[in-house]
């Protein structure tokens, strides 16, 4: 069995453990509900394109949508964290997790950049969680230690300190033996 399916597979099977679904993992849920969708319909039309690619494991496909879109959000001076989050969302599918967790890693700099402290708040966590799905530790903790420095804003609202808190800080640091 080739590397990448294996790695795959042992992502799947600790999602599967965990009781994350597919969508969780992604951030689709949170995004959808939370997250305002771009006010460029183009720009909305190119994401919902790329979920559909997305759906159907057409990875690269889906991240050309979504690499569409990011230019387009940006050109209007708005940030486009809902397609970048789906960018790294596509790596994490695709089996390169590495790759997602860098992805989530600009986003919590650019969320930064826009004063969005929920997104860079979401991006450091699931970050920390990718980096302990594949049990680097010392990538991990420093995510942790950020996002936990983040978590004491009093900007922050209340139901996203609890929700990245219960969800992802517990499933990221129970990951890795200590």
């Amino acid at each position: 069995m080739p590397a990448t399916t294996r790695l795959t597979t042992a992502i799947a099977c600790a999602a599967v453990l965990l009781g994350a679904s597919v969508a969780d993992l992604c951030g689709q849920e949170r995004l959808d509900a939370t997250w305002p969708q771009s006010s460029n319909s183009e720009a909305q039309a190119l994401i919902v394109r790329g979920n559909e690619l997305l759906g159907n494991q057409d990875y690269s496909a889906a991240r050309a949508e979504y690499e569409a879109a990011v230019e387009l959000i940006r050109a209007d001076g708005d940030f486009p964290n809902t397609a970048l989050y789906r960018i790294a969302a596509s790596y994490w599918h695709e089996g390169k997790p590495q790759t997602a967790a860098k992805h989530l890693d600009d986003l919590a700099e650019e969320a930064a950049l826009f004063g969005d402290l929920v997104s860079q708040v979401w991006a450091l966590a699931d970050a920390a969680w990718i980096h302990g799905q594949v049990g680097h530790k010392i990538d991990m903790d420093v995510r942790v230690e950020r996002v936990k420095r983040l978590l004491k804003s009093a900007y922050l609202p209340e139901a996203v300190r609890n929700e990245v808190t219960t969800k992802r800080l517990g499933e990221a640091t129970t990951l890795i033996p200590q």
